[in-house]
């Protein structure tokens, strides 16, 4: 299975439902951006590598509901954490859409759903009838299903407590990260939403206009005790420490202070108190980068541990050599390496006209000019081969539409890159060998003027995923000696 496709068709779902369709190229660039690589040549090596792979969601067992249907308990190796899925959306959707076959989890995970598919889940009574009944325990399940337009979310708990908190934070996972939600009310928009209680921010979020519901319901599960520490992965030591007492994290009630979380690194507590909330994000660390780095396991800092971490790492990167401490710093995404280009194709801007590559000392290792963005950041374009870049594509006679925003240096020499990408395979698409064959034969027609002006062509086939693209070099100082303006 290749990941990176269902990652994209995942992508491209969401983009399509809200009226936002996008070519596979520019979900590769959405994509590489979202997850962390700067442009998608990078991304789609990552995907080859298994760098996107998500990790396997692990089945424990099916349990049989009251209303007929049937929900598979499932465990996040994450967050080791159980949660329920409907059986009939895994049946329905994951089976027959790929898009739908990595899942997010309440816990904020994305997992592989695959083993829902292959594996043979036992149903979970059963289990639990074979075990004696004199060890066994009868748990209220408290059940909550949130029904969205990209599906549904369903919670079951041991207590209706828990699942308010899940279900809490399932809104206000929304309330602070969804643009598209406002709240009811318009007075609403001057409230600290961080300080309403479970059941006040699921009021709120659910009495507003919007098209998400919430629909509740109990039952009681017959559990054998020795089985519930096995599926709950419960330590023998759970229910003495449950009882101890919670550690005070707050001075005396009189204090009018911010509750904070606990924190670790010694320049966390001083970070906290500084902002008006702790739901708030450093403005130079999001939240989504600290998420980024604690799944893929780079971090186990709490966030503002994490953020103080990051600050005193950049305080502590060193003075710059006398050779480069009049250089424009870089993007921390780029990559300076002035002494181990090769002088193969390096992406210099992505396709949003973005710096992708490269930074000011490899350029003055190479002898290339290069300008300081509005920022003060280094852009590998002069301001005038900067002008015939742009995110617009240009549509030619034969259909095709080369996309006008990348550049990159080749061979040490800086060009102009209009990419060509055709998908295949897909809905109204050709098959591949038909898409090969027709930029195979667009390659050979523009070739002779291409190199003519000592340009390149290029053909990467099945790259990125499901896709062939041309790559047309074109050297900018043949363009800005020939042209004025992009549309030349």
């Amino acid at each position: 299975m290749k990941t990176l496709s269902v990652h994209l068709d995942r992508l491209e779902k969401v983009l399509k439902s809200r009226g936002i369709p996008c070519k596979r190229h520019q979900s590769l660039e959405i994509a590489a951006a979202a997850f962390g690589y700067h442009n998608q040549n990078e991304l789609t090596a990552a995907g080859k590598a298994g760098d996107l792979n998500p990790l396997l969601a692990e089945p424990i067992g099916e349990v049989a509901l009251p209303s007929g249907e049937t929900i598979i308990v499932v465990r996040d190796p994450l967050a080791n954490s159980a949660y329920a899925i409907n059986q009939a959306f895994v049946e329905q959707m994951v089976a027959e859409e790929r898009a739908e076959l990595f899942g997010p989890t309440p816990y904020g995970h994305l997992l592989n759903l695959s083993r829902l598919l292959d594996d043979r889940i036992q149903p979970l009574q059963a289990s639990l009838d074979g075990i004696g009944a004199s060890e066994t325990i009868e748990i209220p399940l408290f059940i909550g299903q949130v029904s969205h337009k990209h599906g549904d979310n369903l919670y079951v708990m041991a207590t209706q407590e828990a699942l308010d908190a899940e279900v809490a934070d399932y809104c206000r996972s929304s309330l602070f990260n969804d643009r598209t939600f406002s709240p009811g009310n318009p007075a609403d928009a001057g409230d600290d939403l961080t300080k309403l209680s479970n059941k006040e921010i699921i009021s709120r979020y659910f009495d507003a206009p919007h098209e998400e519901y919430l629909y509740t319901s109990t039952d009681t599960l017959r559990v054998p005790l020795p089985l519930l520490r096995e599926v709950l992965g419960a330590l023998s030591g759970a229910a003495s420490r449950a009882t101890q007492p919670k550690r005070q994290t707050q001075p005396a009630a009189d204090a009018a202070v911010k509750p904070q979380p606990d924190t670790v690194h010694p320049g966390a507590a001083e970070l906290i108190g500084q902002i008006d909330s702790v739901w708030d994000d450093h403005p130079d660390f999001p939240s989504e980068d600290w998420k980024y780095e604690v799944e893929n396991g780079d971090t186990r800092w709490g966030y503002w541990d994490w953020v103080a971490a990051k600050l005193e790492e950049a305080q502590n990167e060193g003075d710059e050599s006398e050779d480069t401490a009049d250089l424009p710093p870089v993007q921390k995404w780029c990559t300076d390496d002035a002494d181990d280009y090769a002088g193969g194709l390096l992406y210099t801007t992505n396709g949003c006209c973005e710096v992708a590559h490269a930074g000011p000392r490899l350029f003055s290792k190479l002898g290339l000019e290069w300008s300081v963005d509005e920022n003060g950041f280094f852009y590998p374009l002069t301001e005038r081969e900067s002008r015939f870049i742009g995110e617009d594509g240009i549509e030619l006679p034969n259909g095709f539409w080369p996309h006008m925003a990348y550049s990159c240096l080749y061979e040490g020499r800086k060009f102009a890159c209009p990419s060509i990408e055709i998908g295949y395979g897909r809905d109204n698409e050709s098959d591949r060998e038909t898409v090969l064959r027709q930029l195979k034969a667009y390659a050979d027609e523009i070739r002779p003027r291409i190199e003519a002006v000592g340009g390149h062509v290029i053909l990467e086939e099945d790259e990125p995923d499901t896709s062939h693209t041309l790559l047309t070099l074109i050297p900018f100082d043949y363009i800005v000696q020939n042209a004025v303006e992009f549309d030349d």
